[in-house]
């Protein structure tokens, strides 16, 4: 028991994720742009080329625009989950892209948590931009929590998401600033840099999500 609460004791530092997720990267810088590089091709470029072909304001023009959406959002939690792989130390794999489709019902559930969360964040935006904000950070972990619980529903997914973050966003809010260098070479380099940046952020916040995953676990009863 005195272990136990030393352990839930210890502050989450974070600069030990950030090295954490370095190491994580280490040997897998080509594969993590490579996965970017892939998801940003899935996501932006390839649903512009039908788009291209069609007339403005037409039916089929806001049909491609809807399947892009959800298409899109399906690739991009795949994305999360590649770095949530890699701070587990597990191989990076460009078919995790593909992580939601692995059925329909659980493609359905992935593109529901996503909407509801876009709507939440909207309805407290409409109050205030500070507890939109607050919200967001609520939130931010909301994808992982369904890559591990697919038996949870968007609303148990996103729920559990706020009452892990309850007392930890601050922690992510300072791993973004430690990572806010980073951030501004993305910019100044016209998004070159995001190709690496993103697969060392995205494996940190994986690996702070475990920290406290593993903290929620070990809690005493």
């Amino acid at each position: 028991m005195e272990n136990e609460t030393l352990f839930m004791q210890r502050p989450i530092i974070v600069g030990k994720i950030k090295d954490f997720a370095w190491d994580a990267m280490k040997d897998k810088w080509g594969c993590g742009a490579l996965i970017v590089f892939l998801s940003s091709l899935l996501t932006f470029i390839v649903p512009a080329i039908p788009a291209a072909f069609l007339e403005e304001n037409s039916i089929p023009l806001l049909v491609c625009d809807l399947v892009t959406t959800i298409t899109t959002t399906g690739i991009l939690f795949g994305f999360y989950v590649c770095f949530l792989d890699n701070a587990r130390q597990k191989p990076l794999s460009t078919a995790t892209l593909f992580t939601a489709f692995r059925n329909m019902n659980y493609f359905l559930k992935v593109i529901a948590t996503e909407f509801l969360q876009y709507i939440f964040i909207f309805l407290w935006s409409l109050l205030l931009i500070v507890p939109g904000i607050i919200k967001m950070y609520s939130y931010s972990m909301t994808e992982l929590i369904l890559a591990d619980h697919p038996e949870y529903s968007p609303l148990q997914a996103i729920t559990a998401s706020k009452e892990m973050m309850y007392g930890h966003r601050m922690q992510l809010f300072y791993l973004q600033i430690a990572f806010s260098l980073w951030f501004l070479l993305t910019l100044v380099t016209f998004g070159i840099a995001c190709l690496w940046v993103s697969p060392y952020y995205l494996t940190a916040k994986s690996k702070l999500y475990l920290e406290i995953k593993d903290r929620q676990e070990k809690r005493p009863a």
